[in-house]
């Protein structure tokens, strides 16, 4: 028996759109179903230690929360990877403008955070060290590899009360 014209060669069926067979990740998680959990941990995540985190209403801005840190409010994207490419995890950074992916500017966000779900790591990255970029491939821990090049900014919750570094006041 032939197998219908445009029918899927199994796993996921032939009549689900190509943007959604897309979206489908490993473990049985949408794309966007990872990135709700995301942005659930990083909330109870931040304000564990100590952060305010507000949600800003409508889905028009660049970031998806503003925290205060008690040194400046800082606009903040997070992001959650679970997708993992020769032993670095794939976390995408970028955003669609018409369809088309572009990466973010300093003028949209401060800071991204990404989580890597199956270590459940938390990397602060300030927006200067992601400009231009569509992705990072960051470095699983578990494995043997060489040095992480964001190995500094791994857990890096400090830099959101006092960015760089630096202590203001």
């Amino acid at each position: 028996m032939s197998k219908a014209k445009g029918g899927s060669r199994g796993g996921i069926p032939g009549y689900v759109p190509r943007s959604a067979r897309k979206a489908m990740r490993g473990d049985g998680i949408w794309t966007n179903e990872q990135g709700d959990l995301g942005e659930a941990a990083f909330v109870y995540k931040a304000m564990s230690v100590g952060l305010v985190v507000a949600k800003p209403n409508g889905q028009n801005h660049r970031y998806d929360f503003m925290v205060d840190g008690g040194k400046g409010l800082w606009r903040v994207q997070v992001k959650a990877s679970s997708h993992l490419i020769w032993g670095s995890y794939h976390a995408s950074i970028s955003r669609r403008k018409n369809g088309i992916k572009v990466a973010y500017t300093e003028s949209e966000l401060d800071f991204v955070v990404v989580l890597i779900v199956p270590e459940q790591t938390w990397y602060v990255l300030p927006v200067r060290v992601v400009v231009g970029r569509m992705a990072l491939m960051i470095r699983s821990q578990n494995g043997v590899h060489h040095r992480d090049p964001y190995a500094y900014y791994r857990e890096a919750w400090h830099l959101l009360r006092e960015p760089d570094g630096l202590t203001f006041g």
